[in-house]
């Protein structure tokens, strides 16, 4: 599979800082608070999710964990990120490339939570040969631009994930809704959108860098789903993490919607 770089961006000079390998060092080398409640609503919401679904992971990080519970709905996932960094890490997964993160411990978590209560070395070996088949591409994205994925791409989805993306990339609330209105474009009419964000956050640190937070709450995200549309088939939690305020936040929210048959930016794509 060939990454693609379908959206030209230019890179914020705060995310300069950025280290890949640092942030999963920082955050994933075991399953903190905020994973463990983001993987359970995952698990949660998904089931709602046909079987066969096209999705796309946008701000996807160096991350693979947050799509393995969509793997028994999916037919096909794309990624997306603002830094190749980040892109390159998830490549590195896919072909198996010494050094990659291993995700061993979110699988078995993951396969747990679905009813799974021991998970076997061959169950962990399948859910991860199964995402590594499923990633078919691997996209430059920018929630700052109108087509995020760029003009050329013409693909809608029947599922987006955006989880710790656009509240963790700005610093004002005007901002993060258009990102998150960008980002919600990019869903079939009737798709299912699910987020997850670092709540009443201005700033998180990852190694001895700070990097810039929204401050959002639930109601922002309902004002926001409102405002694209969105009625009454929402969920959302906020979660308590209190561990995590040295990193710069002590709770954080999820939110997964149903977007109606008719949306912002539903007509513009095929």
């Amino acid at each position: 599979m060939t990454a693609v770089s379908s959206v030209a961006t230019e890179r914020d000079p705060i995310f300069e800082q950025w280290n890949a390998d640092c942030y999963l060092a920082d955050y994933y080398s075991c399953i903190e608070a905020e994973e463990e409640h983001t993987l359970q609503f995952l698990v949660r919401q998904l089931r709602s999710l046909r079987v066969g679904s096209r999705v796309l992971e946008f701000g996807i990080g160096p991350t693979l964990h947050h799509l393995l519970p969509v793997i028994p709905y999916a037919g096909e996932i794309h990624v997306a990120d603002l830094l190749p960094a980040n892109l390159e890490a998830i490549r590195r997964w896919q072909v198996q490339e010494a050094g990659a993160h291993n995700w061993n411990r979110f699988t078995h978590r993951v396969l747990q939570m679905e009813g799974i209560i021991k998970p076997t070395v061959l169950q962990m070996q399948r859910r991860e040969a199964l995402t590594r088949r499923l990633i078919t591409q691997r996209l430059l994205g920018d929630a700052r631009c109108a087509e995020p994925l760029g003009s050329a791409h013409h693909r809608q989805y029947d599922c987006v994930l955006s989880c710790y993306c656009a509240d963790s990339a700005v610093s004002c609330k005007l901002q993060w809704r258009h990102y998150l209105r960008n980002i919600a474009s990019l869903l079939k009419p009737g798709g299912l959108f699910i987020i997850a964000a670092l709540r009443n956050c201005r700033a998180y640190k990852v190694g001895n860098q700070f990097f810039p937070a929204a401050a959002i709450d639930e109601n922002d995200i309902l004002e926001c789903f409102a405002s694209l549309g969105v009625g009454n088939d929402i969920a959302v939690e906020v979660q308590q993490v209190p561990e995590q305020q040295h990193l710069g936040f002590n709770s954080v929210v999820l939110a997964a919607a149903t977007f109606p048959l008719a949306h912002l930016g539903a007509n513009s794509r095929q």
